[in-house]
């Protein structure tokens, strides 16, 4: 009896679809071996067994990617890239990706390819690549250092590990940080100490205060861009629990961050609140808070510090 073609055909790719899953999982005990000899380094025997595995599934990225290593290893640097370009066009996954394609940089490297190797090395920091210091410290690298295109990578990878460093509004309060003498405006009278410091790879800025005189107090706040809004933030907690203040709409302007707002007094009223930090040069910031319970005509002073840098 002949078959209907379509039929025919629906059942030959059948066969085929049949054949190919059985080949994958076939494959996989190999591969559990192959992955363990790649852990104890033997690259060789490895090697081997990822060639026979791919000959059955020969869209395994990870397969692939591990053969390129081994290849590597064995110092077969055109069948590393070989090896590395197969994986790439077979995977989606953006952290393999990254890398498969440092890998190939590290093989096109030892080939002498270097423009490939920074081809590779651009693409894996389109994608996200942070490792800086794995570009500074990786001995088949070493060709590239002498290469202006390198200094570049090594600043794309660092940029890419820590975004908020790039962000110019972020960047608005750097003008604070430090170790500080505050004292009270206008007057030689120590008010307290502050470190200032960058916190969070430059997401945040973090404020430590110790307060001079016989009363011991001490606070921390967080300085930080509220996603809510796209103004600066400060959550302030102080040790005289539960000293937590909240200070937000900030934005920096006129040579100062200001932090203007309005919020009700704990009898339900209304009041404006002008919390202001000036920029007075590299040495030296005026911190004053204020408040205003009638529209801003008068303004009342809580408290007005001057912060003077230490020195040595």
């Amino acid at each position: 009896m002949k078959l209907p073609s379509v039929i025919f055909s629906l059942l030959v790719v059948g066969s085929f679809h049949t054949a190919a899953q059985q080949a994958v999982k076939t494959a996989r005990p190999l591969l559990v071996k192959a992955d363990s000899l790649f852990m104890l380094s033997d690259w060789k025997a490895a090697s081997l067994l990822y060639k026979s595995i791919l000959k059955g599934d020969p869209d395994n990225p990870s397969a692939w990617s591990n053969l390129g290593f081994c290849c590597h290893q064995l110092q077969q640097y055109g069948d590393a890239t070989e090896s590395y370009t197969n994986a790439l066009s077979r995977s989606k996954d953006p952290a393999l990706a990254k890398i498969v394609l440092v890998r190939q940089a590290r093989s096109f490297s030892r080939l002498k390819e270097y423009d490939n190797a920074f081809m590779s090395i651009n693409r894996a920091l389109d994608l996200g690549y942070v490792k800086a210091g794995e570009l500074e410290k990786e001995i088949d690298f070493e060709a590239l250092r002498k290469d202006a295109r390198f200094t570049n990578a090594v600043t794309r990878a660092t940029e890419n590990a820590f975004p908020c460093m790039q962000q110019k509004q972020l960047r608005e309060f750097d003008f604070w940080i430090g170790e500080w003498t505050a004292y009270i405006t206008g007057t030689d009278q120590i008010a307290g100490f502050s470190r200032i410091d960058i916190a969070s790879g430059g997401c945040m800025i973090l404020e430590n205060w110790t307060s001079a005189g016989n009363i011991p107090f001490a606070g921390k706040s967080i300085n930080f861009i509220d996603d809510a809004t796209g103004k600066w933030k400060q959550i302030w907690i102080g040790s005289n629990a539960p000293s937590i203040s909240e200070f937000v709409n900030g934005g920096y302007r006129d040579g100062a961050m200001r932090f203007e707002f309005e919020q009700k007094t704990p009898q339900g009223n209304k009041q404006l609140v002008h919390f202001i930090f000036y920029n007075k040069g590299a040495d030296q910031v005026r911190q004053h808070h204020k408040t205003s319970t009638d529209d801003g005509k008068t303004w009342n002073s809580t408290y007005d510090f001057t912060y003077k840098r230490k020195k040595g």
